[in-house]
């Protein structure tokens, strides 16, 4: 059985004057779609097969530049039931 898709929501706080270029970033990766940008908050959702490779994405979020703060706000694991 495979751990199943972990999705979660992050808020990412940006400076609010480079929070666009932040969030078109984020946007090109793989896996990361943004739903909103206002005030330097910049909200996510990640798609990512473990729970290793979310919290990879989320330390790669936090290394980007003008990213001040990722707060993981929820998760949850989307698994296929097991077939009988």
């Amino acid at each position: 059985m495979t751990d199943g898709a972990h999705i979660a929501s992050v808020i990412v706080r940006a400076r609010p004057e480079q929070a666009a270029g932040v969030a078109a970033r984020i946007a090109a990766t793989p896996g990361h779609d943004v739903y909103a940008v206002a005030e330097g908050k910049v909200i996510v959702v990640i798609e990512a097969e473990s729970e290793r490779a979310l919290a990879d994405c989320m330390e790669g979020l936090r290394q980007e530049p003008d990213v001040m703060l990722v707060s993981l706000v929820y998760h949850e694991v989307d698994r296929e039931p097991e077939k009988s």
